[in-house]
């Protein structure tokens, strides 16, 4: 019959029904004609009724994104358009492994003059951010027969997920008001450390100097590689930001940077300056990988940085955070006065220790419903040994003025 309707032949119905038969959708028993597998034959559940819309954000404190509104527009099309006018055909093509020469050429003189690094462009190697530059990292070590990796704790949740992802262990290490312990390396077997010593994410700490010193003698001893994120570093604001751990042993230390707390996140660039002995099996990985970013994205950022349009534009957005740095911190004093702040200052958060008891999901719930938008220590981080509750809060996303509102909407979500 569905031969005839279909105008072909019984054959190839046969044929479908068979299929339909080996791949489970059906059942077939001789003599009682073929029917629809149990549980396909039943009713489709109901449609579901739609949520309520997401509360609207009126004040976004959440950490990690700088002011998308001081995007250097006008300096990234001149420079497109340069780069568009000049870039030979060539370079249009797939490429080297480690990244357009130019931007490595630019980046290595832009972090030796501003983050004391030792760089040449052959160790420089450039990635779609922070995160896919550590999992190539990670995937090194591991044909190298790494194991086991340190990462800080609390800590950036992406490092411990890209190093779990590479198929090695994730070993946490307390961090203090120093920076991470030193001292608990010797009482773990780890091939590698991962750490932020400039501004720690979320504490705010910087490595001490007497740690940095046992840090690089520990890794030499050991022969274990030194994963340095120099996360949101070019912004200190009560003095020079501290210089990098790479620049003291490059022998040991592979360098981490990106673009997206200067800039935006949707540049979606990155690097990764490595030790000589690593730079062939990284320029391997990062071919299997292939997480290089657009040719055109690196000319540009290259041509800005040539230019000193980086620099600039970090003037001028250093003045700005710095600013709502300090209004966020007199508005936490005025409206939550419990709460205490610690780390340096630095970076584009501030992390605000809350009363043992206090609740955080239910703040940051309730802080939504009043259109306040924020992190948190154990829901947004990765946090392992016992910590008291804290806040994690961003000053990017919000223009000065309406800080203290933000936070007179925050203090009333946490009871006051």
């Amino acid at each position: 019959m569905l031969a005839d309707e279909l105008q072909v032949s019984r054959g190839v119905v046969v044929e479908a029904y068979s299929q339909l038969v080996a791949e489970g959708y059906l059942v077939a028993r001789s003599r009682d004609g073929t029917r629809i597998a149990e549980g396909l034959a039943q009713q489709p559940p109901a449609p579901r009724a739609p949520s309520g819309a997401a509360p609207r954000i009126r004040y976004d404190l959440r950490s990690g994104i700088p002011d998308l509104s001081y995007f250097p527009r006008r300096e990234w099309q001149s420079a497109m358009t340069t780069v568009l006018r000049e870039l030979p055909d060539a370079a249009l093509s797939y490429g080297s492994r480690r990244g357009l020469r130019q931007l490595r050429v630019a980046l290595t003189q832009y972090l030796g003059r501003v983050r004391a690094v030792v760089a040449e462009p052959e160790r420089v190697f450039i990635c779609t951010g922070a995160a896919p530059s550590m999992s190539i990292i990670w995937q090194t070590l591991r044909q190298r027969g790494a194991a086991r990796v340190a990462v800080e704790d609390p800590g950036w949740r992406a490092i411990p997920e890209t190093v779990v992802q590479a198929g090695l262990e994730a070993v946490p290490i307390a961090v203090d008001e120093h920076g991470l312990d030193v001292d608990q390396l010797d009482r773990v077997d780890v091939d590698a450390v991962a750490l932020s010593p400039a501004h720690q994410y979320p504490t705010g700490a910087v490595l001490a100097p007497v740690r940095r010193a046992r840090l690089i003698a520990w890794a030499r001893r050991r022969g274990a590689l030194i994963v340095e994120d120099d996360y949101d570093a070019e912004y200190r604001y009560d003095r020079d930001p501290i210089a990098s751990l790479q620049g003291l042993a490059p022998d040991c230390v592979a360098y981490v940077g990106t673009a997206s707390k200067t800039l935006a996140p949707a540049v979606r660039l990155g690097w990764a300056l490595v030790p000589s002995h690593l730079v062939g099996e990284m320029a391997a990985q990062q071919g299997v990988a292939r997480a290089t970013p657009s040719v055109l994205t690196q000319a540009v950022y290259g041509t800005l940085l040539e230019r000193g349009e980086i620099d600039r534009h970090l003037r001028r957005t250093r003045r700005v955070y710095h600013s709502r740095r300090n209004v966020l911190i007199d508005a936490l004093a005025r409206w939550l006065p419990e709460s205490s702040v610690s780390g340096a200052a630095a970076g584009l958060h501030v992390i605000a220790w809350l009363p043992d008891g206090a609740k955080e999901t239910a703040i940051s719930d309730a802080a939504a419903r009043r259109g306040v938008a924020i992190h948190t220590l154990h829901d947004d981080c990765a946090v392992t040994a016992p910590r008291g509750p804290a806040l994690v809060l961003g000053y990017g996303l919000t223009a000065e003025s309406a800080i203290p509102r933000a936070v007179r909407e925050l203090a009333t979500a946490a009871g006051h």
